[in-house]
């Protein structure tokens, strides 16, 4: 489910639609959760569609670290792509502000991260300053945004959270740990 503070709106001719800010969202804030009603498709099981739905899979699922295909049922579908991304974190099960996202300001993510097949690069007009130019699956977009996402995760317990009942304090805590942030490390119980 996408933040509630969120619309999509037009973009261009180019673009089409996106996702935008119609208030204030500070960094570390959940943008996004997985929710029941996002279909989960494991590996494998569209293959009967045929060649005809590839694009329109391609358009409208990402894949995620188990190479299953999620379609969001909402307008986080119509998340775009940005080299400098305002959000991120899709593999933990959620994604977060990376940056204070202003209102009118479009929430974007790193397509790159999003476990692209060797066929779905694509050349990138996202217009940032440090645009890469191509979207490739080389595997870098997650290492280069995880900086950045380690510390937006540090801000998870002192901002407002609306979508925070849609993510269980365990995925909350894997998340965190994923990133490798301090005092989320396993404890291990002591041997009798």
């Amino acid at each position: 489910m996408i933040h509630p503070d969120t619309e999509v709106r037009r973009v261009d001719d180019v673009v089409g639609v996106g996702v935008f800010a119609t208030a204030f969202i500070p960094r570390g804030t959940i943008t996004w959760a997985l929710d029941p009603l996002d279909q989960v498709f494991a590996p494998g099981s569209l293959d009967g569609l045929g060649p005809s739905w590839e694009a329109w899979l391609d358009h409208h699922t990402y894949r995620d670290r188990e190479a299953r295909r999620i379609l969001c049922w909402d307008a986080a579908r119509a998340m775009n792509h940005s080299c400098e991304p305002t959000c991120g974190g899709s593999d933990l099960g959620f994604e977060v502000a990376l940056v204070d996202i202003a209102p009118g300001e479009q929430l974007t993510n790193d397509y790159g991260t999003l476990h692209l097949e060797p066929n779905e690069g694509f050349v990138c007009r996202c217009g940032a300053p440090g645009c890469r130019g191509v979207v490739a699956p080389d595997g870098s977009a997650w290492e280069r945004g995880l900086p950045l996402l380690r510390e937006a995760l540090t801000y998870l317990t002192v901002v407002p959270q609306p979508l925070a009942p849609l993510v269980a304090p365990a995925v909350l805590r894997a998340g965190r740990r994923a990133v490798g942030l301090p005092g989320t490390e396993r404890r291990r119980r002591p041997s009798l």
